[in-house]
């Protein structure tokens, strides 16, 4: 069988009832030229273009008594009708009531005893709207990965051939018993406790790596003394999302007019929403927020189905009012923490999840969980903010347009705010997800992200914000 790595190891340890490690995808489709389109014809689709992400038919085979990292094998019994859910929006079928549907998506966690995807068809969407729901777990792939997912399930024209399979698909392998994988577990057992020592030599090279950039970077990013806000409080099962979109022409323009990149710009967008929300509850803190924000780590040209992420460290520069100061300010931040990520990750460290057995990471996941120890920890970021490339070119799937695509994420604990933006064709769509105790109000959030980009074009002198048509009719 295929072993997980340990990264992927880790999104299963900790996995709690209420720290869901699932990602989801919706792409709304524009049904109108189709009166065909069904329900039928979209798990069709589905199951045909899924031989060619086989990964989608593996499931997890665990070692018994978590001695050593579970691994992928084929399941000989996959039905797709175990993946796949249809369900009708209420009225009137707007972008809120889809939302809430997703909320109750995403509220709960996926079965692990089959692959770990799930399917949901959403109809009833007003304006000859239907949307789908892809839900994954993240030991199954990252948002990179599931963006190229969808360049794979979809077509690049309406009357697209069926794909021809290529000879080079991955396998999982044959699923081995617990004899075997009981015997197979002794040697990596017995190495656990030189690998733990190994692990923290490691790990102290890294701090001291950390430490020393910051003793002599001017501009180096903050690493304690975060400000606290509502959502970084401790988290439960419930999750709510809200959508938004502005134009990616409009992002890349701010890029050519400071002289900055697209992610600095994201990074402002981000920025600007969360100083307006905060002011709106009068709750905005004197020091700057800080967030983490995704990397990936792939080769150019690596479409692997896996994950390939690490993560830096950005201060938003929450507390400067001027929004073209403030990108400035965030340009000169990220590139600080890249320079920092870099330094850091030299220093090689190989995964804790690689490390410690299951057993030893669920154990003390079950523990931080049950004690609410981590919430008690000090802030060290605010949200994460994943910004995620997506196809520059129109999608059809079943024959009908891809008109948006909005993503959603993964909170965790004392971090309960994720904003993923999405770029598809020549629209950013912005996927917030939270915690609905913790954000009850996600949409007032959501709502004041065209304001804050509008309020970016007008302060560089670009003119006003350009309207983005909206994926929903």
């Amino acid at each position: 069988m295929r072993r997980l790595s340990g990264q992927d190891q880790l999104f299963l340890s900790i996995e709690t009832p209420d720290w869901h490690q699932h990602i989801a995808g919706m792409t709304v489709f524009d049904v109108s030229e189709s009166p065909d389109f069904s329900f039928e014809r979209a798990v069709a689709r589905l199951e045909e273009r899924l031989a060619l992400a086989p990964k989608f038919t593996w499931r997890l085979r665990n070692v018994p008594f978590g001695l050593d990292r579970p691994g992928w094998v084929e399941d000989e019994h996959f039905d797709i009708s175990r993946h796949v859910r249809r369900v009708g929006a209420p009225r009137p079928g707007g972008r809120r009531e889809v939302a809430d549907l997703i909320g109750q998506i995403m509220t709960t966690q996926l079965n692990r005893r089959i692959p770990l995807w799930e399917y949901w068809y959403i109809d009833g969407l007003a304006n000859d709207r239907v949307a789908g729901v892809l839900k994954f777990h993240h030991a199954l792939l990252d948002g990179v990965a599931g963006a190229s997912l969808a360049t794979v399930l979809a077509d690049l024209t309406p009357d697209a051939p069926t794909p021809e399979l290529p000879d080079d698909l991955p396998k999982a392998g044959r699923t081995p018993s617990r004899r075997e994988l009981m015997l197979r577990s002794i040697i990596p057992n017995a190495r656990t406790p030189f690998r733990l020592v190994r692990y923290a030599g490691e790990a102290a090279n890294r701090a001291v790596a950390m430490i020393d950039y910051q003793r002599h970077a001017d501009n180096a990013p903050k690493m304690i003394g975060v400000p606290r806000t509502r959502w970084n409080q401790k988290i439960g099962p419930r999750r709510s999302v809200a959508f938004a979109s502005v134009s990616l022409d409009d992002a890349k323009a701010l890029r050519k007019a400071h002289d900055v990149k697209i992610n600095d710009v994201v990074l402002a967008l981000v920025s600007g929403t969360l100083r307006a929300y905060l002011e709106k509850h009068d709750e905005v803190p004197d020091e700057s927020l800080v967030v983490s924000v995704p990397v990936s780590t792939r080769v150019e040209g690596d479409a692997a189905l896996d994950n390939q992420i690490a993560n830096m460290s950005v201060e938003l520069a929450s507390d400067i009012d001027d929004p073209v100061e403030r990108l400035r300010k965030i340009h000169e931040n990220s590139q600080a923490s890249k320079e920092m990520t870099n330094a850091v990750l030299a220093r090689h460290i190989q995964s804790i999840g690689e490390t410690a057995p299951p057993l030893m990471l669920n154990l003390a996941i079950t523990a931080l969980h049950r004690t609410g120890a981590m919430a008690a920890i000090p802030t060290a970021v605010n949200a994460v903010v994943s910004n995620v490339p997506g196809p520059p070119f129109p999608l059809y799937f079943a024959g009908v347009p891809i008109t948006g695509m909005f993503p959603g994420s993964v909170i965790m604990e004392g971090m309960g705010l994720n904003v993923t933006v999405l770029s598809y064709i020549d629209r950013i769509d912005i996927g917030l997800s939270a915690d609905p105790e913790l954000v009850p109000d996600l949409w007032d959030m959501a709502d004041l992200i065209p304001g804050v980009m509008d309020e970016m074009m007008q302060a560089s002198g670009l003119g006003p914000a350009t309207p983005v048509v909206d994926a929903f009719g």
